[in-house]
């Protein structure tokens, strides 16, 4: 079956930087994904791909990281998946179908989600095509429960999930909330899962020198952004809000200094638009996924003197 017709269009004034651009263009495209049906204490973040596309068309695209011109990069939007109500296990296996077939085109999807259950499919899509993937987590919490109000395919459980359902190697950065349960479970996957610290006041060098170590040995990489990495104060509008979170210029020095050309695909999760003041966690979600963008599309060995700005 064709993977578009699980996805809606959105018309090219609606797309994220408010044009669309043609695959000869941009290596990028840009998948909305509203699955909210887990959140367990704020909802909301079926509105984000739609609210961070909106915010995007504000922002100016010279990059402040690379210093590449994204205007004429682009990126191509194919709208948002279309989800059934209710069903989690049909929302996940379309998410899969649709980011399996990207990464067979030769595309680098960018997920919009959505709350964080969004990457087990994706990341599976990508461990079904590689031999060594990795999984790359900046995220407050570890979700490493087995199951959580009952449920085992929800927020609170997707990265247990994937260590369950994938072969590939994960790394969280930045959980700075966790329960005596997922301890144990971490010390159950030693051999596929670390976690490094991250709050305000971390050695941003040593931090990023940390990860790029045990990342040596990833093939292919999938980076997977909870916004609420970001402490509240930067990122109010989450559905889990988390003190002690470092602040964006960081988490952009971070990626800056780890992301290269194996990075495949990338998600950014969990903005809830409802509880977001002037729209602040849109913008910054908007802000990362362009500077992301230059970012593998220098390492990828793109980035030519025409693209400067």
């Amino acid at each position: 079956m064709d993977y578009k017709v699980y996805l809606v269009n959105i018309g090219q004034e609606n797309a994220f930087l408010g044009f669309n651009v043609g695959r000869s263009r941009t290596p990028f495209t840009i998948v909305g994904v509203p699955l909210d049906i887990s959140s367990s204490f704020r909802s909301g973040c079926r509105e984000a791909p739609t609210r961070i596309r909106t915010t995007s068309r504000s922002l100016e695209l010279c990059s402040t990281i690379t210093g590449l011109n994204i205007e004429k990069i682009g990126f191509e939007d194919l709208g948002n998946v279309v989800l059934p109500p209710g069903d989690v296990k049909e929302s996940l296996n379309r998410i899969e179908s649709i980011v399996k077939s990207l990464l067979e085109e030769g595309r680098i999807p960018i997920l919009l989600g959505g709350e964080h259950t969004i990457t087990l499919p994706s990341f599976k899509a990508l461990s079904s095509l590689s031999r060594a993937p990795c999984l790359l987590v900046l995220d407050a919490h570890a979700d490493l429960r087995n199951e959580y109000l009952g449920s085992r395919y929800n927020h609170a459980t997707v990265i247990r999930r994937i260590l369950d359902e994938t072969q590939g190697y994960v790394l969280i950065v930045g959980a700075r909330a966790i329960s005596r349960e997922e301890v144990d479970e971490y010390k159950r996957f030693r051999d596929r899962l670390d976690i490094v610290k991250l709050w305000q006041g971390s050695d941003i060098k040593e931090i990023s020198k940390e990860i790029k170590s045990r990342m040596a040995k990833c093939a292919k990489v999938y980076i997977s952004i909870d916004i609420d990495t970001l402490d509240p104060s930067y990122a109010p509008g989450v559905q889990t809000p988390e003190p002690l979170g470092v602040d964006p210029l960081s988490l952009l020095r971070i990626l800056e200094a780890v992301v290269d050309h194996r990075v495949q695909a990338i998600d950014v999760v969990e903005v809830a638009p409802p509880y977001d003041p002037s729209d602040i966690t849109s913008f910054l979600a908007a802000k990362i996924i362009i500077e992301l963008a230059a970012m593998i599309y220098l390492h990828r060995g793109y980035g030519g003197e025409e693209y400067r700005c």
